[in-house]
């Protein structure tokens, strides 16, 4: 019995040795020794540290984004640049159709059989009378021109093929019916070809007649805008 005992003491001895052990094996934790208000602080000194980084970012995006504004910006303002540029050298061109207050110039050969000087060339329009309206017209300030219909652009040719009209690779007769938007009267009436061209019109009996419109059109060109036989010199 006793000895039974002496065994139970050296066992709960035992036991105890190893949980003193193990205690001492744990590690320790030194924010076990905090406060809470402590641990409280830290966290949120952790917390605005990284709200901190979080700002810098945000404003480093909010730069890269106004920076990017800036250049779409731009680029949009030199889109618009060269749009308008676009828009003008397709009109000089002749691309687009143009309407607009100006001028309506018609010009017809006579109904007379025999003229008085006995010439019957002077009893029929011809393409330099065509083109000296063109060419007036031109310098009352035009804008845009058309013939029977036929927008004028730097290639254009008024050319004479026997008593009828080349222009723009088309056949016309007489009468030609010229509209030119953006032309003033006065200044065309004042032109010395224009007023030789009343005077040969009342001579000859051609018929020359100049209207001011509030509306003329002038279509766009729909011929070929390539050079068939010129060639730019290198």
């Amino acid at each position: 019995m006793r000895r039974s005992r002496t065994l139970l003491v050296l066992a709960c001895l035992g036991i105890g040795f190893v949980l003193a052990t193990a205690l001492r094996a744990r590690p320790a934790d030194p924010e076990a020794r905090l406060t809470q208000r402590y641990r409280l602080a830290d966290l949120i000194e952790r917390e605005q540290r990284t709200a901190a980084a979080l700002r810098s970012e945000v404003a480093d995006l909010r730069n890269r984004v106004s920076r990017l504004r800036t250049t779409r910006t731009g680029f949009l303002q030199g889109a618009g640049a060269r749009e308008e540029e676009l828009r003008d050298a397709t009109l000089a061109a002749g691309l687009v159709a143009v309407r607009g207050p100006g001028l309506r110039v018609v010009l017809d050969d006579s109904e007379e059989e025999e003229p008085a000087s006995g010439n019957v060339n002077d009893l029929v329009v011809h393409s330099q009378d065509v083109q000296a309206v063109v060419n007036a017209l031109w310098r009352a300030g035009a804008e845009a021109i058309a013939i029977n219909g036929q927008r004028l652009v730097g290639t254009s040719a008024v050319l004479c093929v026997g008593n009828t009209l080349l222009l723009n690779g088309t056949v016309h007769s007489p009468p030609y019916t010229v509209v030119a938007v953006g032309a003033g009267r006065d200044r065309f009436e004042a032109d010395k070809l224009v007023r030789r061209l009343h005077d040969d019109a009342e001579s000859f009996g051609l018929r020359f007649s100049v209207s001011r419109e509030s509306t003329v059109e002038v279509p766009a060109y729909k011929g070929a805008i390539d050079l068939q036989y010129a060639r730019q010199s290198s």
